[in-house]
């Protein structure tokens, strides 16, 4: 019977372990060679960066960019204007209110005839106020109730026919307002008399019907 002898076992043992090493070796030497020589901290604004030999070089802004301010607007773009202070409000004008008599009132002829207004400044305090009758002024008293609220009357004694009353007021800014209005004294104006000169017309006579 035939031994093998453990020597050619061995020896094919000690090849595979010195093979298994030189590789490992291998590794462990190429570990070891330079990574990419990046930085081992970031770049400071400004220095030069220098690149190795066989790696891209990196994209560096250019100076126009780096000395423009960053609150300087874009090219082409206007700044925007700045908002105008909206222009004041138009001061309204004073008004009249609460006319007597009403307008296209009647009154009763025989009495003094009560005109009255109230007059309202919204703009302004009151400043000057005028009542007239068929365009001239009558003289109305004015009662100032507070600086922006006044009354204005008078009584007068008109016959009978149709008349125009006007009241204008104006505020210390100058704002001129007012009202017209139009009533009637008595019932109804007085009917024209017949004139002479003219020939009463006489009524046509009625055709009588012809009998059968």
């Amino acid at each position: 019977m035939l031994r093998l002898r453990p020597v050619g076992v061995q020896g094919h043992q000690l090849k595979l372990v010195a093979f298994a090493g030189a590789a490992t070796l291998a590794l462990a030497l190429a570990s070891c060679g330079p990574a990419n020589d990046r930085p081992l901290s970031g770049a400071v604004p400004g220095s030069e960066v220098r690149t190795p030999a066989g790696v891209p070089p990196t994209l560096t802004a250019s100076e126009g960019l780096l000395s423009r301010s960053a609150s300087a607007p874009s090219p082409g773009l206007a700044p925007s204007p700045s908002p105008l202070a909206s222009p004041a409000a138009v001061a309204a004008p004073p008004i009249v209110r609460t006319i007597a008599p009403g307008a296209e009132g009647h009154v009763p002829a025989g009495a003094p005839v009560a005109l009255s207004a109230v007059l309202v400044g919204r703009g302004a305090d009151l400043a000057s106020a005028s009542l007239s009758v068929n365009g001239a002024d009558v003289g109305a008293q004015i009662d100032k109730r507070t600086a922006r609220e006044w009354s204005i009357h008078t009584n007068q004694t008109l016959g009978i026919g149709s008349y125009t009353a006007k009241v204008l007021v104006r505020d210390a800014s100058g704002a001129a307002g007012g009202f017209t209005w139009h009533f009637l004294v008595g019932d109804a104006a007085p009917a024209p008399a017949d004139d002479p000169a003219k020939p009463a017309v006489q009524p046509s006579p009625v055709p009588k019907p012809r009998s059968p």
